[in-house]
């Protein structure tokens, strides 16, 4: 009679291929576990991202809706203040900068208006509108920019002899032409301009505080630029120049348009140009690292309307 032989384990053969089982089955899991962090991480990343992109723009689209559409240009893209005039399909990553209207003085102080657009020009380039109170503008400015006043503004208005941006708003320095300095002491209801001016009478007219600029800087900071003024000759890299942070981590802004609704003709006062914005923020690589690089950049973009 045959015995039976009971086994009470496992082979060694058996042991390995369960631990290699093992192994992979864990490997997996692991692996899982893995990608499923990283999506969380970088939804995180990517909802934090348009997240900032969205307020910058917020903050970007309450001072473009003050320009003056004919002063946007494309300015230095190395720190040299050389203009490039109007914006155009070049995304590159130049400081965008305009000449805004004053509009704190066209509020005014206690109801009464410091500005008024509908202005009437008399002998001797004085400006005159009797339902304004320039010494009013002339207390907000300095109030705005201590080391101004209504003497160091300008006047714009449609009637610019040169097209050209960077001539119009001498954002290159030494023109001339587009705009009209106010000088000599106002009174309340007049404004004298400097002798020989080229504003005509019949035109809307408005009033310039400062120019203001945006860049990006090499480590990501986007700022903005104030209190500088180009028919001065003063450029946003003043040292004089009001700096503002809006936001971090940015690897690109520009503007652009639709040529088809520009009309850049000084015979004509466009009231109004649609012009959209674009904040790119740092992505993330498949390292989970920052990155700058245009395929991996986070960007939004907000159409706003430049109402002068």
């Amino acid at each position: 009679m045959k015995t039976s032989i009971r086994r009470n384990g496992f082979t060694m053969i058996e042991l390995l291929f369960v631990i290699v089982i093992m192994g992979v089955v864990g490997g997996f899991a692991l692996d899982t576990v893995r990608q499923y962090y990283e999506n969380i991480f970088r939804t995180h990343e990517y909802t934090k991202q348009v997240a900032d992109a969205d307020h910058i723009l917020e903050q970007l689209s309450k001072y473009f809706e003050t320009a003056i559409n004919a002063s946007i240009v494309n300015l230095d893209e190395t720190n040299s203040n050389t203009c490039y005039g109007t914006p155009g399909t070049n995304n590159g990553d130049f400081t965008v900068a305009f000449v805004a209207v004053d509009n704190d003085s066209l509020r005014g102080i206690n109801g009464q208006p410091g500005w008024s657009e509908d202005t009437l020009l008399q002998n001797n380039n004085i400006l005159s509108a009797p339902d304004a109170d320039y010494t009013a503008a002339d207390t907000i400015i300095t109030a705005l920019y201590p080391t101004s006043d209504l003497n160091n503004s300008a006047v714009y208005d449609a009637d610019s002899m040169n097209v050209n941006a960077c001539t119009r708003f001498n954002w290159n320095g030494g023109g001339t032409e587009g705009y009209h300095r106010i000088t000599g002491a106002p009174t309340a209801t007049t404004l004298p301009l400097v002798a020989g001016n080229i504003a005509t009478d019949g035109k809307q007219k408005y009033l310039m505080r400062t120019a203001y600029a945006f860049r990006v800087l090499d480590n990501g900071d986007f700022k903005m630029y104030s209190n500088f003024r180009p028919w001065l000759g003063e450029t946003y890299t003043d040292t004089t120049t009001r700096q503002n942070l809006l936001g971090q981590n940015v690897a690109h802004f520009s503007i652009h348009y639709n040529a088809q609704d520009f009309q850049n003709n000084a015979n004509i006062n466009d009231r109004g140009m649609i012009w959209k914005l674009k904040i790119c923020m740092t992505g993330i690589d498949a390292n989970l690292s920052e990155s700058v690089s245009a395929s991996q950049q986070i960007c939004r973009e907000r159409s706003v309307h430049v109402r002068y």
